[in-house]
């Protein structure tokens, strides 16, 4: 896996991880889903390439980090 592609996963697993002490899980799932879409839209605007891949990625970190959020909720 590429290095960019790693660093768009980490985004989305921290941005849920670290949503997960605030919001209710399902919006856990939706910032890191529209934080994915601002970068490649930002992408877009100044480095004309939009990149379906790295916003995908950013999703799939979010959904493990919500999940992992959901999974531990019953700890706190």
């Amino acid at each position: 896996m590429a290095t960019d592609k790693k660093l768009h996963f980490a985004a989305g697993l921290i941005i849920a991880l670290a949503c997960g002490f605030f919001l209710n899980p399902l919006n856990c799932l939706v910032v890191p889903v529209l934080a994915g879409m601002a970068k490649e839209l930002y992408d877009l605007y100044d480095h004309s390439k939009f990149d379906w891949k790295d916003m995908v990625t950013t999703w799939m970190g979010g959904l493990l980090g919500t999940l992992i959020v959901e999974a531990t909720k019953w700890m706190f």
